[in-house]
């Protein structure tokens, strides 16, 4: 089915790093633990150029800590996310493409912990 552009994946486990950087968590969060129980995923393969690739997340489970002492490393952008920022003047075939993706996310559950209290949030897409 990958072959004709849909697929799922199952229980996937999800960067730490790079989500707490794409998120832009302030230095005294840390994010500890994420990971979505059901990603759907639909790519027109011969038509990238006018038909967006689509991912539909169903759960993203997400636990988020205070820290004592401020994480480093919160100011500079990681080597990984600057390779897919566009120098000027060069828009390439893949940047449209990147641009164009829609992402779905139906539920998204957010542990936060600290000293001081324990806190969830839940956010749904109705």
């Amino acid at each position: 089915s990958t072959f004709r552009g849909e697929g799922e994946l199952f229980n996937l486990q999800l960067d730490e790093k790079v989500l707490t950087e794409l998120l832009e968590l302030p230095s005294w969060l840390k994010l500890t633990a994420a990971w979505c129980n059901h990603i759907s995923f639909r790519i027109s393969w011969a038509k990238l150029k006018s038909v967006p690739i689509i991912l539909q997340l169903d759960e993203v489970n997400i636990s988020v800590e205070t820290c004592e002492n401020a994480r480093s490393g919160g100011d500079t952008p990681t080597t990984g996310l600057q390779s897919l920022t566009a120098p000027m003047g060069k828009y390439s075939f893949i940047h449209k493409v990147i641009d164009g993706i829609t992402v779905v996310v139906n539920t998204v559950n957010i542990n936060l912990k600290s000293p001081a209290f324990v806190a969830s949030v839940q956010v749904w897409n109705s």
